[in-house]
């Protein structure tokens, strides 16, 4: 009897439990927990750390300030550079008095003719003046148009040389050469060639 109860009891010790584990054991679907739960535990420390780690997206950036160049000094004793002032007034030879536009009758051995002359400033040689002479004393009606440049001045003197580009009608002009203005007073020139003489009369 005694042996017999030693196997019964050796049996009821290793029985399975009621759920199908041995006796002392957790059942398997604990295991299946831990071994969820352990994972997803240890993803979340390593979310947690990286968080606390990285920088807030919302901080704004770090500027450099920004530093304004020195004006550079001027050396001791020089004033500040400047533009150089540009004059309107055209520069020449030719006196102011004599710049303008003037007409005025003179006369040759051919007769009396009417002389419009336009001057402008310029320095010798250059081309400053411009002619128009009309005549009737051929009994036809002549118009004579043309240039000229300046040749000398002075205070109360210019002398030109002019030439015809233009006869109306062709061929009736002819090129009168240099000629001498004299100033007499604010408003009248005396205009003097070889052949011709006469006074014009400022206009405007």
């Amino acid at each position: 009897m005694s042996h017999t109860r030693d196997e019964e009891t050796a049996q009821v010790e290793q029985a399975p439990s009621a759920s199908g584990n041995p006796a002392g054991h957790p059942p398997r679907w604990a295991w299946w927990v831990i071994g969820i739960v352990i994972p997803v535990l240890g993803i979340a420390a390593m979310v947690w750390t990286t968080s606390a780690k990285a920088p807030s997206s919302s901080a704004p950036p770090a500027q450099t300030p920004r530093s304004t160049p020195p004006e550079s000094p001027s050396a001791p004793g020089r004033a500040p550079s400047q533009a150089p002032l540009v004059s309107a007034a055209p520069t020449g030879a030719v006196p102011a008095a004599f710049l303008g536009v003037w007409e005025g009758s003179i006369s040759d051995d051919t007769g009396e003719h009417h002389r419009r002359m336009t001057i402008r400033q310029g320095k010798v040689g250059d081309e400053m003046v411009t002619t128009r002479t009309t005549s009737n004393a051929t009994g036809s009606s002549i118009q004579c148009r043309g240039t000229g440049t300046l040749v000398a001045a002075d205070s109360g003197t210019i002398e030109l040389d002019t030439m015809v580009t233009e006869s109306i009608p062709s061929g009736r002009c002819k090129s009168i050469g240099e000629q001498t203005l004299t100033l007499l007073d604010d408003n009248r020139v005396r205009y003097q060639t070889g052949e011709a003489t006469g006074i014009l009369t400022r206009q405007g």
